[in-house]
């Protein structure tokens, strides 16, 4: 009676190992999968540092560029407002009279005559 138990008892013992195997190929081999995953998302992530940091670079040039053509226009402003003013004081006499002309107001026209009845009809009034 013991060595059909024993039989038995080792069987299982044998199915077991091997089944206890094969769960440990899977845990191994999705071990692997993850670590491969995990590497590519590193070397993704680097990538993506690495481009922001040039992005970041490229944005304070331009903002650098911004602020100087920013400081040329004004200059340019500055340097046209003071050629106007010297111009302004000895072409006032000119400018006075078209200034007058322009502020008078258009004359006003007289309303359109009402509509006769055979116009109305005309136009489907």
């Amino acid at each position: 009676m013991r060595l059909p138990i024993a039989a038995v008892f080792v069987a299982l013992l044998v199915g077991c190992n091997q089944q206890g195997a094969a769960d440990l190929a899977v845990c191994k081999s999705d071990l692997a999968r993850s670590q491969t995953d995990l590497t590519a998302a590193k070397t993704a992530q680097t990538a993506a540092e690495q481009k922001v940091s040039g992005l970041e670079q490229q944005v304070a040039a331009l903002n650098l560029q911004l602020t100087q053509m920013q400081a040329a226009a004004d200059a340019a402003a500055a340097a046209k407002a003071e050629e106007k003013t010297p111009k302004a004081k000895t072409g006032a006499k000119k400018t006075a009279a078209p200034a007058a002309q322009q502020a008078q107001p258009e004359p006003t026209r007289p309303p359109p005559a009402p509509m006769t009845k055979e116009q109305r009809r005309k136009v489907g009034f």
